[in-house]
């Protein structure tokens, strides 16, 4: 193999991806189907590695384990953000979808946008927080089921206790009688809310575990309504700060700046984007709403904003200034 430079789009797949290889002329060498499997990627990539080529994925959710792989056969990998290469693709050919060979083209041509990969202990940290948040939204449907259980004997724990489903207000339910059928949905439904919740409880030992690792959860932990978990979210999605030259870009990958719609001569704002980290997004609105329940300017914000604009956007417009207080601590580290 000559000493050049080669460039490799991978579509990825569940199962199998697809290889396109190119040199830097655009001439095709390689366009193969290869199921994921060590062996048979190896034997397609290794005959290329000599000349380090420049292999492109689009970033997914299964996408880490292939640039691994990648990685280690000698490949420099980098990752397309697939909004934006698909955004600089439609400019160029008018395609449903970002395939390997497209990849390959916009690689060769230096026009990939690309993805910020996270290190091993980001990472690691983002998964068990990740892993938190899908165990609490299983538990909370566990809990309407019970719910509409309850709501069908017009039983309603939660006029006696503040928690229907705290330690008082599980026994509470579980003494009391109902008819068959029902006392056995019952007590499923009452053991798998407390098997999720020792579950929750492990994982959230974990991010403890892996939040000591990070000098800077102390300093977020000193802004009030940010505790160890959403702490451990911040960190965990914004990755490294300097990635982020100023507030205004850290805001527009949280998917919190407020949209612009310009026709001719007329222009207004409207809501959010919703693009961005919708983790980041989600932690940011629940740490507003425990900063405002405490007096200080931001909850001064709030409530002037809540009179014209509601609560919803009210909220998040405090997340955003939250964010932005966010933004100089971790980034000027005071």
């Amino acid at each position: 193999m000559k000493d050049e430079t080669y460039y490799i789009g991978v579509d990825l797949g569940r199962q199998s991806s697809y290889f396109v290889v190119k040199d830097a002329s655009g001439k095709l060498q390689e366009r193969m189907k290869v199921i994921n499997h060590r062996p048979s990627i190896e034997k397609m990539v290794k005959r290329f590695t000599p000349s380090k080529p420049l292999a492109v994925i689009e970033a997914c959710c299964n996408y880490y384990w292939m640039y691994q792989e990648l990685s280690r056969l000698g490949c420099r990998v980098i990752l397309a953000h697939p909004l934006k290469t698909r955004a600089i693709a439609d400019a160029k050919v008018k395609n449903d979808r970002i395939d390997a060979a497209m990849l390959c083209d916009l690689s060769r041509a230096n026009l990939i946008p690309q993805s910020y990969i996270p290190t091993s202990k980001i990472r690691a940290l983002r998964e068990i927080t990740r892993q938190h948040i899908r165990l609490v939204q299983i538990r909370t449907r566990i809990k309407n089921q019970c719910h509409a259980l309850l709501d069908k004997l017009n039983l309603h724990p939660s006029e006696c206790w503040s928690d229907a489903f705290g330690l008082k207000g599980r026994a509470w339910i579980r003494k009391t009688e109902m008819p068959d059928i029902f006392d056995f949905q019952k007590h499923q439904l009452l053991d798998q809310i407390e098997y999720y919740n020792q579950l929750i409880l492990k994982t959230d030992q974990k991010i403890s575990q892996e939040l000591a690792k990070f000098q800077e959860a102390r300093r977020l932990m000193e802004i009030p309504g940010i505790g160890p978990l959403s702490a451990a979210m911040l960190i965990a999605e914004i990755g490294e700060i300097n990635r982020f030259p100023s507030p205004k870009k850290l805001v527009g990958y949280a998917g919190i700046a407020p949209g612009l719609y310009e026709s001719g001569k007329t222009s207004h704002s409207r809501g959010i984007t919703h693009q961005g980290n919708k983790f980041l997004r989600w932690i940011l609105c629940e740490i507003a709403q425990h900063h405002i329940r405490k007096p200080g300017v931001l909850r001064d914000f709030y409530l002037r904003l809540k009179d014209k604009k509601g609560h919803g956007k009210a909220i998040v417009a405090t997340a955003r200034k939250l964010l932005i207080q966010i933004y100089y601590v971790l980034k000027e580290k005071v």
